[in-house]
């Protein structure tokens, strides 16, 4: 058979550098305007902090140019190599393994102060402005700035590093930069100088070399203090690949620069922990997806049913519907993909309707096989390039695919409870004010939900029955007013509101006369004052209500 071959403007697929070559130029032309632009920030700077932050973008603009020039060169020798021809034959063509995300993050590096300087420390210790670079290919990216001074044991940084585009060869290269924060080293630096040269020598000369400092001044003073006495030292440095990955923390040797001598020397242990984290493409994204037909042995008899497969993540998933995959429904059927998997075209025959092949993986000392039929030719051999590659990026990534490793998204901090501006007691630096959770609507929905075992959705949940005082404000009711009476003159009434017929009276107390009702009105009115009405709720009616008022 004969190769096919591309010529000119058609060979462009493999010419995908030159649009590569444009995209690294806009990006050095950026880093570019953004670089001019710390300058003059650098150059209006007289804060400590400010100048610190400055020279460290500064820093990292200067690395990402020299990255992108780097890759620049190696893309305009890959174009230069190019023969014009394109070749296409599927045999000869190299496989290269899926590109992966590397993140980095929870970096601790452990300090070793002596024993006098941490724990003796009454005055002010000296200070020390330290970040990380971490760099791959083309990509350069930093971390936050952190202030460690003697009362710190441990660097810590929080910063969650991704790199998208990487192969099972990276290599990372962690640079650790170290920078003392002396006052007396960072600013006004030209007009110390000149105040101390003024009271040192005579008079006359301390007046020409101050005005000569001070026309300097303005032009480089703010510079020279900032890139000559601010300036950043590699403190350490190491290389994280894929090796080091792994789904927990690791700790890794560090190359230590410097020494005591140095002013931005630190006691390191020669450890950093950290976490890395490798997340191949073949196990996050589907590396091949379609329509096969999976046979089944039912009673001896041999049938088929046409299932949707997707090849991702070691594993061949067949639901009924693509629809499925959505609704998050459990695949009908699981097959592994691995190392020890072999996979077996049964179509030897291009005159059969029917592409088959087999998956075969041991268990237990037995193979199970299952097989699948394409609907064409076409098909079964995308399947089948899709499984070879699949099988390549395994052995490339390896023990990163044998389960996939989570990249933990570094939400908002809350300000921390202890704060380090100054090296003093902790109990200063507590914040003693308790965290206050506050509820979001959803919160507030699935509360109610959980209260309603779900009524609350379809509107259907139980009326509460009223509290007893409710009856009182719906306006019903009638509000009675009873007199409190002896239990010598107590008239109980029925519903009907007639009255009872009295009872005869006691057969040791006197009849009825005139007295004894002037008696019984006067313990009427005693009793009235000294307890007044009491309120009740009822239920009778309105003749009923006369009677008793």
């Amino acid at each position: 058979m004969e190769r096919q071959t591309l010529r000119g403007p058609e060979c462009r697929t493999a010419g995908l550098p030159a649009q590569q070559d444009c995209s690294i130029q806009e990006k050095i032309n950026l880093e570019t305007r953004i670089r001019d632009g710390v300058w003059k920030l650098l150059s209006l700077s007289t804060q400590k902090d400010q100048i610190l932050h400055a020279v460290k973008n500064l820093m990292l603009c200067n690395a990402r140019i020299m990255a992108y020039t780097l890759e620049l060169q190696k893309l305009e020798e890959q174009i230069a190599n190019q023969t014009g021809r394109c070749d296409t034959n599927f045999e000869s063509k190299a496989r290269t393994a899926c590109k992966g995300k590397i993140a980095i993050s929870d970096i601790r590096i452990p300090l070793m102060w002596k024993d006098s300087d941490h724990f003796s420390n009454k005055e002010r210790s000296q200070r020390y402005a330290i970040f990380c670079l971490f760099k791959m290919g083309a990509e350069v990216f930093d971390t936050d700035m952190v202030i460690v001074d003697k009362t710190i044991t441990d660097i810590c940084f929080e910063n969650v590093t991704i790199f998208n585009e990487a192969g099972p060869d990276f290599q990372i290269k962690v640079e650790i930069y170290s920078c003392c924060t002396e006052e007396s080293s960072i600013t006004n630096t030209p007009k110390k100088l000149a105040k101390k040269l003024k009271t040192s020598i005579s008079k006359a000369t301390g007046k020409k070399v101050n005005s000569v400092l001070q026309e300097d001044d303005e032009t480089c003073s703010s510079f020279s203090s900032a890139i000559f006495d601010a300036k950043y030292n590699l403190l350490a440095h190491t290389t994280l690949s894929l090796e080091s990955a792994e789904d927990s923390f690791r700790t890794h040797n560090l190359s230590i620069n410097g020494n005591e001598e140095s002013s931005f020397w630190l006691p390191l242990y020669g450890n950093m922990c950290c976490r890395l984290v490798a997340q191949p493409a073949c196990m996050v994204e589907d590396v091949f997806a379609g329509f096969l037909n999976q046979q089944q042995m039912i009673e001896g008899l041999i049938s088929w049913r046409r299932l949707y497969c997707v090849l991702r993540g070691g594993k061949l998933s067949c639901f009924y519907t693509p629809e499925e995959i959505e609704a998050k429904v459990e695949p009908a059927l699981v097959v592994s993909i691995n190392k020890e998997t072999r996979i077996r075209a049964m179509d030897k025959d291009k005159k059969k309707t029917i592409h088959n092949f087999s998956v075969i993986n041991p268990v237990a000392g037995q193979a199970i096989t299952h097989i699948f039929a394409a609907e064409n030719r076409e098909d079964l051999q995308k399947w089948m390039e899709a499984f070879w590659q699949h099988f390549f990026d395994l052995s490339q990534w390896k023990h990163c695919c044998e389960e996939l490793m989570k990249i933990e998204i570094m939400s908002p901090r809350k300000p921390p409870l202890f704060l380090t501006k100054e090296a003093t007691s902790v109990y200063h630096d507590m914040s003693i004010d308790s965290p206050i959770k506050f509820k979001s609507l959803t919160d507030l929905i699935q509360q109610k939900i959980e209260e309603t075992n779900g009524e609350f959705l379809i509107g259907q949940h139980k009326e509460s029955s009223p509290p007893p005082w409710a009856t009182f404000f719906d306006g019903n009711h009638q509000v009675v007013q009873k007199k409190v009476l002896s239990p010598g003159s107590k008239q109980l009434h029925d519903g009907k509101g007639k009255k009872r017929r009295a009872p005869l009276p006691p057969s040791d107390k006197a009849p009825f006369t005139l007295k004894t009702q002037n008696n019984t009105d006067q313990l009427i009115k005693d009793n009235w004052e000294k307890t007044g009405l009491l309120v009740r709720i009822g239920t009778q009616g309105s003749n009923d209500t006369k009677g008793l008022l």
